[in-house]
């Protein structure tokens, strides 16, 4: 089976990437079938970034070539995705997007679980109630379900603001005292 991948070449902290054929057996800067494009992340100019032979790229893909999943982004922005490979593209993009989203939501329930076990008058029921919706944020991730991690970072911020509002009044301080008598 072919794959469509990248072969790294340039110097240390300077990459440059070809985009070749290459047989999957083959290591990653073993043999190349034939180069379709290059790769270089540190040209200043956007637009010479990523250089792609379109028709020969087609050509690969139409005689059963993979893509590598950074090669498949690099083709579907490029627009040189069909069919099938267009639509697996997309959707592999919205789940990545929608992890991005249940990743957001488990940082601002890591959030409240620190802000919880920092308070002196934290109870732990509060304290477990906002650890427990944190795993549950964190299993959210996986399946890309944003719902459910909106729904327990909701959890462990209300469960920060229970232990917010159980926290006694402070008490009055000497000066306050005198000042009242």
């Amino acid at each position: 089976m072919v794959r469509i991948r990248m072969q790294r070449l340039g110097r240390r902290h300077r990459p440059f990437y070809r985009i070749n054929a290459i047989d999957i057996r083959t290591r990653r800067n073993g043999k190349v079938l034939e180069n379709l494009g290059h790769y270089n992340p540190m040209d200043p100019d956007e637009s010479k970034q990523v250089v792609l032979k379109g028709d020969k790229i087609k050509a690969w893909i139409e005689k059963g070539a993979q893509p590598s999943e950074t090669v498949m982004d690099m083709l579907g922005r490029a627009g040189l995705l069909e069919g099938d490979m267009k639509t697996q593209w997309e959707q592999n993009r919205k789940a990545a997007l929608e992890r991005g989203k249940c990743k957001a939501a488990v940082k601002r329930a890591e959030e409240a679980v620190k802000a919880i076990s920092e308070l002196d008058t934290a109870d732990q029921a509060d304290i477990n109630a906002a650890k427990k919706a944190l795993n549950m944020a964190k299993l959210a991730v996986a399946g890309a379900k944003v719902a459910d991690a909106e729904k327990a970072a909701g959890e462990a911020e209300a469960a920060l603001k229970r232990a917010q509002a159980s926290k006694p009044a402070p008490e009055p301080t000497a000066s306050e005292e005198a000042a009242a008598e």
